[in-house]
């Protein structure tokens, strides 16, 4: 991912079952992911299936003129969140 993010380049995650499709920043995986990740692993399962098997990423570094109508997901903010279990008292 690091190298992928030196190189700015895109990553598309293609859902081979829905067919959603969501283009990434490589810089911007690599604050969630981080630096060792592989590129050709998924970084999260579909946000529609939720399943990471029917999923296929690739990357490009795309030109000027392929940004122009392009929709790129970015990290906004990061949220922790509690998770809770029942226990017998």
């Amino acid at each position: 991912m690091r190298d992928a993010a030196n190189l700015n380049q895109l990553l598309t995650v293609r859902c081979n079952l829905c067919r959603r499709s969501v283009n990434y920043w490589a810089h911007d995986l690599l604050k969630v992911v981080g630096p060792d990740h592989q590129l050709h692993v998924p970084p999260f399962p579909c946000s529609k299936c939720r399943t990471s098997e029917y999923l296929n990423v690739t990357y490009v570094i795309p030109l000027v003129s392929e940004l122009e109508n392009l929709t790129v997901r970015r990290p906004v903010k990061r949220i922790a969140k509690w998770i809770w279990r029942n226990e017998k008292a």
